[in-house]
């Protein structure tokens, strides 16, 4: 108990922002209708909670194209609770403790990058209040898990395998848990398929030849038997080979083609593959289709499809994940209007009076903060490279993939922590320069 008490001292502003967190996420979670979970048609809630069920009670009578650890996630406390609200309770409330602990993986990532604890708090502190984080903990969506797997995953790497050189206990449960976590991670989302991939090179250069390899491996190893017992299953249950998910390729044809609706695109798959016999463009058995759909339209056009993928991934970086759960029109859309065609106060005043403008606004300043000051922190620690490269890797390795993929706010978010594990790293720098020169200047 008296080392308990200690730690507690010693963290003390680590505790309270973590408990402010989760404070946080709680109210705005516990207020939303739970009972409306079941009720919402046409978005991708709906439509996991109903799949999930089925997959833990073995109703699922066709493939699932997703990864299906949230599936599995939410059918599990479905299937316990009877799908009533008490359920999306349970849910709800998992997923603000699993994004409380995010907000402590990015204390330790800014700690371990820069060693200043200013910097940790400030990350932490950042991410316990942004709106964007908040209202996500509430979402029947992939998100909350895969951020925090993701997150725990390079918290995992980062304070215990890089620090670690020589082998023991310690290491090699840490090479272990990285490769089971990351595992589950692209089993949530399969677009982090070949992410473990780069911590193995950064293994082999932070190590050298063959002791770099040799820790590569176990990680690797491990990740691959994790990501694999899904493939297995549906190689036994459905006689289909899929690593990761079978969901891929169509997102490959959504980035050459752009996304409207379901329909549109079955539309344009049966334009573009028109020997695709009927009924072809609803199976769930169709990846051969996409990608030749995808490398189609891709040949016919390269320019417009490059300038597509490169704008597609601009508008979802500028674009902030989390203000569309709020109502009224799009802050983005109504802004452009205002200063393309009005410009006058009154315009002015309607724009700010708007519906849920502050919220939304909220999220934007922390959002494009996030990314200008991470820019900075990124070239500030160029040098760190131990701790850096692999926050920087997994931001370039997503921004990567969606150049390729469809890319939407949603799909980009994820990255928004690493971003600003680097912000309180420039930010702690900048105010450690400042104390200095005081200093300096009083003496």
């Amino acid at each position: 108990m008296a080392r308990f008490i200690r730690v507690i001292h010693t963290h003390r502003w680590l505790v309270l922002i973590l408990a402010l967190a989760f404070v946080l996420r709680l109210g705005y979670a516990m207020a939303q209708d739970h009972d409306d979970a079941y009720l919402l048609k046409g978005g991708d809630s709906g439509w996991y909670l109903l799949t999930g069920y089925e997959l833990i009670t073995g109703q699922d009578a066709a493939p699932i194209s997703p990864a299906p650890v949230y599936l599995l996630f939410i059918g599990f406390w479905q299937a316990v609770l009877s799908r009533t609200a008490a359920a999306i309770i349970v849910i709800r409330l998992i997923q603000v403790i699993m994004s409380t602990a995010t907000c402590f993986f990015g204390f330790r990532l800014a700690h371990a990058l820069t060693g200043n604890q200013r910097a940790g708090l400030l990350a932490t502190g950042v991410q316990a209040v942004s709106l964007a984080f908040v209202v996500e903990a509430a979402q029947i969506l992939t998100e909350t898990l895969y951020i925090f797997l993701v997150a725990g995953g390079l918290w995992l790497y980062v304070d215990y395998v890089v620090p670690h050189e020589q082998a023991n206990k310690t290491l090699f449960a840490a090479l272990v848990g990285t490769g089971l976590v990351f595992g589950l991670a692209t089993l949530t989302r399969a677009v982090l398929l070949l992410f473990p991939l780069g911590l193995a090179v950064h293994l082999v250069l932070l190590r050298g030849g063959r002791t770099g390899f040799k820790q590569a491996a176990l990680l690797l190893i491990v990740y691959c038997l994790i990501v694999s017992t899904w493939t297995i299953y549906n190689l036994a249950r459905w006689d289909r080979l899929v690593i990761g998910a079978d969901g891929l390729a169509s997102f490959v044809y959504m980035g050459a083609r752009g996304w409207d609706s379901p329909q549109e695109l079955d539309a344009a798959l049966e334009e573009d593959v028109p020997e695709m016999t009927t009924g072809e463009s609803t199976s769930p058995d169709r990846s051969d289709h996409f990608l030749t759909g995808a490398r189609r339209a891709i040949g016919d056009d390269p320019l417009g499809y490059a300038r597509r993928r490169i704008g597609e991934l601009a508008r979802a970086y500028v674009q902030p994940h989390g203000t569309v759960i709020f109502p009224g029109e799009s802050l983005k859309e109504l802004a452009r209007d205002w200063f393309t065609n009005d410009r006058t106060l009154t315009g002015l005043l309607d724009l700010v009076t708007g519906d849920a403008f502050l919220p939304k606004l909220v999220i934007y300043v922390f959002h494009l903060a996030g990314l200008i000051l991470g820019a900075v922190g990124i070239w500030l620690y160029r040098r760190a490279w131990r701790v850096a490269l692999p926050l920087t890797g997994f931001i370039l390795y997503t921004t990567l993939v969606h150049l390729v993929l469809m890319a939407t706010p949603r799909y980009i978010f994820p990255v928004e922590l690493c971003w600003w594990v680097f912000a309180a790293a420039a930010l702690a720098r900048w105010w450690d320069t400042r104390q200095a020169n005081r200093r300096l200047s009083a003496g």
